[in-house]
């Protein structure tokens, strides 16, 4: 107690003597301003009358006399600003003005708290004494600060003093910790007595911080949340602590509602959140979900309050289901609510899960859900509440524990006939808890949206709400409970789920006028269908359930037709995004290829179709508004669908399995055929060819195929060294497979695709070196068999060469002087002068005999043939006639 009074006089004893040094400088300040001022005076001399000329004539009557000149008033001067104090001079007059204050009163109150734990430690006084001294000495800091501030309003009345509100905190600060130590260590206070104290000094905090301003709410709040830990309560009374807590946030919350320091409402719930998890870890006891429960709903009502007592505001557009998301431009308070429902509904879905998934815990939970629904359709503006409850409640499930539901025995009548189990057979007593606790919730939430939703601002947030919890809900059942595929309950469930929702749809039809209620069918729809789908999962094999996703997108599509709801445009994007995944980035989906080439058909036949089938639909709006980035997205998942419908196709009938990769040089063949074959579609379709997604598609398709042929079929996977057999028959083998096919399309696709003349060029090479491989490898494998890799190069071979590549290059030049175009004939040109150059330097010296004459004499006829061709089919072009380069 000494140490508190020897705190509390030095503390006067400094204020006193700040408060002379403070008014001393103002005075001097103010006797400098009017010396300055009476030094500043000018006196103004009179304006001087000039005298009449002495010419000039006399009237008979005098002139009258002018009236006197004042003059102008005297302005006194402006007061002389002072000059600006530099950094160091401010850091100094608020370190020794206030902070030093401010720690001051922190330190009172330390000092008081540590006082009454020493006091238990050493047994110097009775508890009731302890007790009495410490709230007398509350009492006694709490009377002095309003003194001194009464006291400094009367001698300078604009002036705020930081000492008063100091020390007025460090007696809130004891009168806590002081009540609830006898009340929790002493058991001097019966609960209501306790509960009645912390409230009255709650209150009369918040009245003394609306006098003396927010330091004292915020040392008061600091000191009231810290008073549990500095007496060691944790191991104590749940219904004390979180009592007490309670109180405390409710003073808080009075404050910042009565003065709008929405600061102190973060502050508030950072201590009144931060408790909970502390509890749950080292003071949890059975027992302890209901008052923890309690506090968290009364703790989630005192921060809707200011939302709901903020009068009305301006509202903020809202087009999308998820508008709730939009955090800017909302009201401080609404924001501050938000906040506070998603912290406290995380802390609900842990007390869930803490207390072992009991009845009292998921009551509370479903009070709390009722509760943010309630708030979210009393204050529309932050409805986004409600689902955050939800998001709270899935929270709580997806932790639930729940035994695995066993595979009954297959039953069988007499006559040896199977048996159909009923629905639910063999399930768990702790499954069936689960699932009426499931059925619970999704009643809760779907028929609370569907009663919202009506005559609200925000019917698309409540319908989302009553279709879609219900579903998710029923889809996490499913997950944690992994049933036999047998059991009828599941799909049973779904089909009564989505008659439910179709149904709903119904009386919302009748009112789609409204403004929100089209955007709450489109929610009713998807709903439904995506119940539907999720019976279908339920019954059918795993490798169905991206298939019975990839029906609801036509679905959709449909509905958003027929209904005119453009809003179902989201939820399209976001099942086919889901189907693009599972199918086109999902690896293990080559596992289901089991069943060989059936799977592949309807796995990627079904969604292509669908996808097609749902972009022709939007894209066919009546609004003219349909072609957009929705319907490019089926677009290309139809294109990248068909692609390896037809890859994974080639796959299951070359190698028979779909984890295998191609590593012939027939199964990559028939892979660039295909691509390339895709590609040509793409740029020949009149309907579809200028679309951007067939632009891009054919492009790539295109691309890859090159790419490939130009790793594999020229390098990798060449016959000259892989040591693969190319088949015994000329031409048809698979030469003309890996480079005689995909020349001829590449030269297809080049002829179509609309292309810069100066890539064109470039682009040929690759198919002319297709063809050019293709020859060489003809004119090897009539010499050599199906392998072509032996070391052998008889004359006739090498010879052959020779002839093969001249005739190749007279029929280039003859197809490119026909037609015009100038890339082939250069490239012609360049081959006739290999074949020469091949004669000259090698001919001569590696054949002999017949084959040297027959080569130079060979040679030499064709280019005289060459010469001559080219002189008659130039000379019979157009005149004027430009090639095409």
């Amino acid at each position: 107690m000494d140490v508190i009074l020897l705190v509390l006089i030095g503390a006067i004893v400094a204020h006193r003597f700040n408060r002379r040094l403070t008014a001393q400088e103002r005075e001097i300040a103010r006797l400098r301003q009017a010396l300055e001022r009476v030094q500043g005076l000018v006196t103004v001399d009179a304006v001087p009358v000039e005298a009449p000329a002495a010419d000039a004539p006399v009237m008979a009557e005098a002139p009258p006399e002018p009236p006197p000149i004042q003059p102008p008033p005297i302005q006194p001067p402006p007061e002389p600003t002072p000059p600006p104090l530099s950094v160091w001079s401010r850091l100094e007059d608020a370190l020794a003005g206030r902070w030093l204050i401010w720690l001051g009163g922190a330190t009172v109150a330390l000092a008081a708290a540590f006082f009454i734990k020493m006091s238990v430690e050493q047994g110097w006084l009775g508890p009731s004494v302890r007790v009495a001294l410490g709230l007398v000495s509350a009492a006694a800091l709490m009377v002095g600060g309003e003194w001194l501030r009464q006291r400094g309003r009367r001698v300078e009345p604009e002036v705020r003093d930081p000492v008063p509100p100091a020390l007025t905190a460090a007696g809130l600060f004891t009168g806590f910790a002081s009540v609830y130590g006898g009340y929790v260590l002493y058991d001097l206070f019966a609960p209501p007595l306790a509960f009645a104290l912390l409230g009255g000094l709650a209150a009369l905090g918040m009245a003394l911080s609306l006098l003396q301003g927010p330091y004292i709410a915020a040392l008061g709040l600091l000191g009231g949340f810290a008073t549990p830990l500095l007496v060691s309560s944790i191991g104590g009374s749940a219904w004390g602590l979180f009592a007490y807590l309670l109180a405390l946030s409710g003073a808080g919350m009075t404050v910042v509602l009565w003065r709008g320091w929405r600061w102190l409402g973060l502050g508030t719930l950072a201590g009144a959140a931060g408790w909970v998890p502390v509890w749950y870890v080292g003071g949890w006891n059975p027992g302890d979900a209901l008052p923890v429960g309690i506090y968290l709903l009364l703790t989630a009502g005192l921060f809707l309050m200011p939302a709901l007592l903020a009068g009305p505001v301006e509202a903020m557009p809202r087009t999308t289901l998820f508008d709730m998301l939009r955090w800017r431009g909302r009201p401080r308070a609404d924001r501050l609510a938000v906040a506070a429902v998603a912290v406290l509904g995380l802390l609900m879905a842990m007390l869930v899960t803490v207390d072992g998934h009991r009845t009292g815990s998921l009551v509370m939970l479903a009070l709390f859900g009722l509760l943010c629904v309630a708030a979210g359709r009393r204050i529309e503006r932050i409805a986004g509440v409600a689902w955050i409850g939800a998001l709270a409640v899935l929270l709580a499930f997806a932790g639930w524990t729940v035994p695995r539901w066993p595979l009954p025995p297959p039953a069988v009548t007499a006559d040896g006939h199977p048996i159909v189990p009923s629905p639910g057979a063999g399930l768990p007593f702790q499954s069936g808890r689960f699932l009426w606790a499931v059925g619970g919730f999704a009643l809760l939430y779907g028929m609370g949206g569907f009663i919202a939703l009506w005559r609200s601002t925000r019917a698309a947030l409540w319908s989302s709400l009553a279709a879609w919890m219900p579903v998710v809900l029923l889809a996490l059942a499913y997950w944690r409970l992994d049933p036999p595929q047998a059991d009828t309950l599941w799909p049973v469930a779904s089909l009564a789920l989505a008659a439910l929702l179709v149904a709903g749809t119904g009386p919302l039809a009748r009112h789609r006028h409204q403004p929100g209620v089209s955007l709450g069918l489109a929610a009713f729809a998807a709903g439904a269908v995506g119940a539907l789908s999720l019976g279908a999962v339920m019954m059918l094999r795993e490798a169905w359930l991206t298939v019975a996703l990839a029906v609801q997108v036509p679905v959709l599509a449909w509905l958003e037709r027929r209904m005119g709801l453009r809003s179902l445009r989201a939820v399209i994007l976001l099942v086919a995004g889901a189907v693009l995944v599972r199918l086109a980035l999902n690896p293990s989906v080559l596992e289901y290829g089991e069943d060989g080439l059936g799977w592949v058909v309807y796995g990627y036949g079904l969604p292509a179709a669908g996808f097609f089938l749902a972009a022709h639909w939007l894209r066919s709006a009546p609004d003219g508004r349909g072609d957009d980035g929705v319907v490019a997205l089926l677009e290309a998942g139809g294109l990248a669908f068909v692609t390896l419908l037809l890859s994974l196709g080639i796959q299951a009938l070359t190698r028979g399995s779909l984890e295998e990769p191609p590593d012939t040089l027939r199964e990559v063949a028939l892979h660039t055929l295909v691509w390339l074959a895709l590609a040509l579609l793409l740029a020949t379709g009149r309907r579809w060819r200028a679309r951007p997604v067939a632009v891009w598609g054919r492009r790539i398709l295109a691309g890859l195929a090159a790419l490939q042929a130009a790793a594999l079929h020229l390098v990798a996977l060449n016959p000259l060294w892989s040591d693969e057999a190319v088949g015994a028959w000329p031409v048809a083998n698979t030469l003309l497979l890996a480079y005689g096919l995909p020349a001829l399309l590449g030269l297809l696709f080049l002829w179509a695709e609309p292309l810069p003349a100066r890539l064109r060029p470039w682009i040929a090479l690759l198919p002319l070196a297709l063809l050019g491989t293709n020859l060489a490898l003809e004119i090897r494998h009539a010499f050599q068999g199906p392998v072509l890799s032996g070391p052998d190069l008889p004359d006739a071979e090498w010879y052959g060469y020779s002839v093969g590549f001249l005739v190749a290059a007279v029929l280039m030049l003859v197809a490119a002087l026909r037609y015009r175009l100038g890339w082939l004939r250069h490239a012609a040109m360049a081959l006739i002068l290999a074949v020469v150059a091949k004669v000259f330097l090698s001919d001569m010296a590696e054949l002999g005999g017949l084959y040297r004459v027959a080569s130079f004499l060979g040679l030499g006829l064709s280019l005289i043939g060459v010469g001559y061709l080219y002189r008659r089919l130039q000379g019979t072009a157009p005149q004027g006639g430009q090639t095409v380069a």
